[in-house]
């Protein structure tokens, strides 16, 4: 038996080996954050959690019991079959928007709205407290649960036998995590798996990160975490190029991809109302779904706005679904009624207004990343209006899959050149984009966990196939 669809490390399909009449294996997957915590970052590990038993692996979940993070979804929970254990650590750190305020206090707090602007520097003592916080929470604030949390995978793997562990980041701390265990159990196998490319982008992401002896740390880190892992996953090709070209010494057997995707079971109510030509309407809706922060910024979609002449300009209605970060509230504040901000949403409930959507907006200022709300984007079937890199990973993607425009997010005249001609279509009642839907399926998250599960078995377990 085989399962059809699935695609290898470059992308292209494959049939996988069902799981079926293979022994199993033991998995200790190790994520911060999972649900009831919510939003995009949990639901990498949801998904492996919930299709690898599948593939013929007991799936064991170690996460913090009380992470630090901004928004909760219990409902997400309901997605897990009920053969997945879930183990909890204690985590001793503050609550999310506790921390944010004290770090605010300590930074001396000058967030912008303007995303290309970092936060001013504090100085005396204020200088001193945000050199000794980056000193002792490095390379994140996370890292003070590593030390239950070994505590804890090392009883789980003692209990219940574990022949793998599979640590996803960020936060990038919890590979010390994965380190230890090696050390501890050296018949493990490890798997890292890297949600974002963490020296080049992801420090340059967060102003607490921008931090020289931070970035010593990471780099000490990310390379004993590559060379103490069995298999080193990366989400996207160009995360894949940098992270390998670090480390020409290793075996290209060492590294491999598998992209992030959508669950088409969380998406079917989306699915059922995909796209009909709205037919002629007198307002035009964008929606905005995730976080907007420094590096997605909303901005560059603004300031694109603003130069549209006035008869364009008010027919667009903005909607944002999700966190806004500090550094953006002030420009959404601003914004006037024209921009509706309806805060984070259920998983479900968010997903419900797409269906009432003209476009989906998203930017993504640096090449590496492909947001995961992109893959929900293309599943929905919606035109999307992207603001990224010419030759980054959005674009690829988007143009790959015929799903929208994707014009550099610092071109406004080539942004204002899109808004107006989305306006246009969705005016006379045209749909613009009709997205290729065999391109788009080969994101579903049962295949790429069926791609994961392969690479586990052929690469670590090779021995038990036969």
């Amino acid at each position: 038996m085989s399962i059809p669809g699935s695609a290898d490390s470059q992308g292209r399909p494959v049939d996988v080996p069902s799981a079926e009449f293979q022994p199993p294996i033991r998995l200790l997957l190790v994520a911060y954050a999972f649900p009831p915590v919510g939003g995009i970052t949990v639901m990498r590990a949801l998904s492996l959690a919930k299709y690898l038993p599948q593939h013929g692996f007991d799936v064991h979940v170690l996460s913090a019991s009380n992470a630090g993070a901004p928004a909760r979804d219990p409902g997400l929970l309901a997605h897990l079959p009920p053969s997945v254990t879930l183990h909890r650590a204690f985590s001793p750190e503050l609550p999310f928007y506790a921390r944010k305020r004290l770090w605010d206090l300590v930074s001396g707090g000058r967030h912008t709205a303007d995303a290309r602007e970092s936060s001013a520097p504090a100085s005396g003592w204020k200088s001193f407290l945000a050199r000794s916080a980056r000193r002792v929470f490095s390379p994140d604030p996370q890292v003070v649960w590593v030390p239950n949390a070994i505590r804890a995978a090392k009883s789980i793997i003692r209990r219940h036998r574990i022949h793998a562990v599979l640590v996803t980041a960020p936060p990038f701390s919890v590979f010390l995590i994965g380190n230890c265990l090696k050390r501890s159990f050296p018949s493990i196998r490890l798997i890292s798996d890297f949600r974002d490319e963490w020296l080049r982008f992801y420090l340059t992401d967060f102003e607490f990160l921008r931090d020289e002896s931070i970035r010593r740390r990471a780099g000490q880190i990310e390379r004993e975490t590559v060379t103490l892992s069995d298999l080193v996953v990366a989400v996207t090709a160009s995360s894949l190029r940098e992270i390998r070209s670090r480390y020409p010494e290793l075996p290209d057997s060492r590294f491999a991809l598998v992209h992030n995707g959508y669950d088409p079971d969380a998406l079917k109510p989306v699915f059922d109302t995909r796209p009909q030509a709205p037919g002629p309407r007198d307002k035009v809706i964008v929606t905005h779904i995730g976080t907007a922060y420094r590096t997605a910024s909303p901005s560059w979609y603004f300031q694109a706005l603003d130069g549209l002449p006035p008869e364009i300009r008010t027919r667009i209605e903005t909607r944002f679904i999700g966190r806004i970060s500090e550094t953006e509230q002030r420009l959404l504040a601003t914004r006037g009624p024209s921009v509706r901000i309806l805060g984070f949403l259920p998983q479900q409930e968010a997903l419900q207004w797409i269906a009432d959507t003209d476009y989906l907006l998203l930017t993504m200022t640096n090449e590496f990343s492909l947001p995961g709300k992109l893959f929900e984007y293309l599943a929905s079937g919606k035109p999307i209006i992207a603001l990224s890199p010419e030759n980054g990973e959005v674009a690829r993607l988007i143009a790959e899959t015929g799903a929208g425009w994707c014009v550099p997010h610092d071109h406004p005249e080539a942004v204002r050149s899109v808004l107006s001609e989305a306006v246009r279509f969705a005016l006379s009642g045209q749909v613009p984009f009709h997205t290729n839907r065999d391109a788009v399926v080969r994101f579903e998250r049962p295949r790429l966990a069926a791609l994961y599960a392969r690479l586990i078995r052929e690469r670590l377990f090779a021995d038990r196939l036969h």
